[in-house]
């Protein structure tokens, strides 16, 4: 995660909780606060502050509102799919979002949630597969099967009020680590747990704080909301978090240096409450001789940095060969969804595009690899 400026009363709104931001701020230094705010997902805490403009006040209400109705649609979406899962007895559980913020808030806020993640068991894809058919998706793949051999997750939609999407991950982590997390531990640690009013499981504790900490790490643009979430579960959970369990699960999968990385980010900006000594120990374990997909998603801070370190984990010339095809030139289907494109003869120069933005990411992850 690249650490993000922000304004300082924004940056002081957020370390003090329920502050508010310096309420004599110009017009100007407010658009700002609101500007990033929004890019962070964090809109929702500035409604209702003394000092902001009547039309910006407008404009915190407006993004709220629809923020919330979108939110309320994807929970009926929810609602459903987890009483479809639990009839036919597939296990499932919800990751993030509408979980999350009940989890966090004890409702659903004006929080932006672009979809729907759950958790399913890899050997339930097929059955996962026809329960999405049934309910009116359909599936976005860059070619059939690639998601199923190469990624973490599916990804399905469908256009209702709103267009949902729903991703099955199979595991809690991310690339090159997929495989090495044992999801059947994880499975046996999860407990019941009812989210908006459905029962149903939640993970343990412990892999929650290993999902946030990963989820964070993956993404260099990750927004501010997202550390300021997992500083807030901290705090939540601090007094009852197994901190050797964590541990544990880090040094098993190979994790450490990212876990570590959202820890010490969330503890520089949020003072959250980490002992010093879980600190030390990911820190001192993280010097370690990695393999070179590790590497590159350690250390090189490009988009599409974990294409890449798929890319060298993937055994094999044949399946190399296969997922670099399918990365780069996917079906024109996945294509018209991904760019939003309105006709087919503007896929040749979306294809080109495509292909020199991830053979430049690539270049990038590789030239910062060797320099560090």
């Amino acid at each position: 995660m690249r650490a993000a400026p922000i304004h300082s009363s924004l940056a002081a709104f957020l370390a003090d909780g329920l502050g508010r931001p310096v309420p004599n701020s110009s017009a100007g230094e407010w658009k700002t606060i609101l500007d990033q705010a929004s890019t962070h997902g964090l809109t929702h805490w500035l409604q209702g502050f003394p000092g902001l403009p009547a039309s910006l006040q407008e404009r915190v209400s407006q993004e709220c509102l629809g923020i919330t109705a979108r939110n309320l649609a994807l929970a009926g979406e929810l609602r459903k799919l987890l009483r479809t899962f639990r009839g036919q007895r597939v296990p499932c559980l919800p990751l993030r979002g509408l979980a999350l913020a009940e989890r966090l808030y004890g409702d659903i806020p004006p929080r932006p949630m672009g979809d729907i993640d759950l958790l399913v068991r890899k050997e339930d894809l097929h059955r996962v597969q026809a329960l999405f058919e049934a309910l009116g998706f359909s599936e976005m793949d860059r070619r059939p099967g690639f998601a199923s051999a190469f990624s973490y997750t599916l990804k399905f939609f469908v256009e209702r009020s709103v267009m949902v999407i729903v991703e099955p991950h199979w595991t809690i982590a991310y690339p090159p680590f997929v495989d090495r997390l044992d999801m059947e531990a994880v499975w046996g640690r999860c407990v019941p747990a009812r989210v908006i009013g459905e029962q149903t499981l939640s993970l343990g504790r412990e892999d929650l704080l290993v999902h946030l900490c990963l989820h964070l790490a993956h993404r260099d643009d990750a927004p501010l909301l997202w550390l300021y979430e997992l500083d807030h579960y901290l705090r939540q959970e601090s007094d009852a978090m197994g901190w050797d369990l964590v541990l544990s699960i880090s040094c098993e999968v190979g994790i450490e240096r990212l876990v570590g990385h959202a820890l010490n980010e969330a503890v520089a900006k949020f003072e959250a409450p980490v002992p010093a000594d879980v600190i030390d120990s990911l820190d001192g374990r993280s010097g370690q001789t990695r393999p070179l997909a590790q590497r590159l998603v350690e250390t090189s801070k490009v988009d599409g940095v974990e294409s890449l370190a798929t890319f060298f984990a993937v055994k094999g010339l044949g399946a190399k060969f296969r997922y670099a095809r399918a990365l780069l030139f996917p079906q024109p289907s996945f294509m018209m969804l991904e760019y939003g494109l309105t006709h087919r003869r503007q896929l040749a120069s979306t294809y080109v595009r495509r292909f020199c933005w991830f053979s430049w990411q690539a270049a990038k992850g590789l030239v910062q690899l060797c320099l560090r």
